[in-house]
């Protein structure tokens, strides 16, 4: 799971086709599954927390292979959208 803080203009859908694209081959899904405004959120920001599920179905993943398929997410949060880590 990956807690993020985007501008609240962010459109929640572009957010998630780019980290389906960028996630890779074994990024099987990804949803929203909590959205905050309010206490603990900076002004004119959103937290978004996505679900990521990374699966293949010929063999175990590495702890390695995900944490670099998740690093080029957060990458990509951050340098598309202005995201933050929570």
């Amino acid at each position: 799971d990956l807690a993020v803080l985007l501008d609240s203009a962010a459109q929640a859908g572009e957010v998630l086709e780019a980290i389906r694209k960028t996630g890779g081959a074994a990024l099987t899904s990804v949803d929203v599954f909590d959205r905050w405004e309010g206490s603990g959120v900076p002004e004119g920001k959103v937290s978004l927390t996505f679900r990521l599920v990374f699966q293949r179905t010929d063999r175990s993943l590495t702890d390695p292979e995900v944490a670099k398929a998740t690093d080029r997410v957060v990458n990509l949060l951050a340098h598309r959208f202005g995201g933050e880590l929570r």
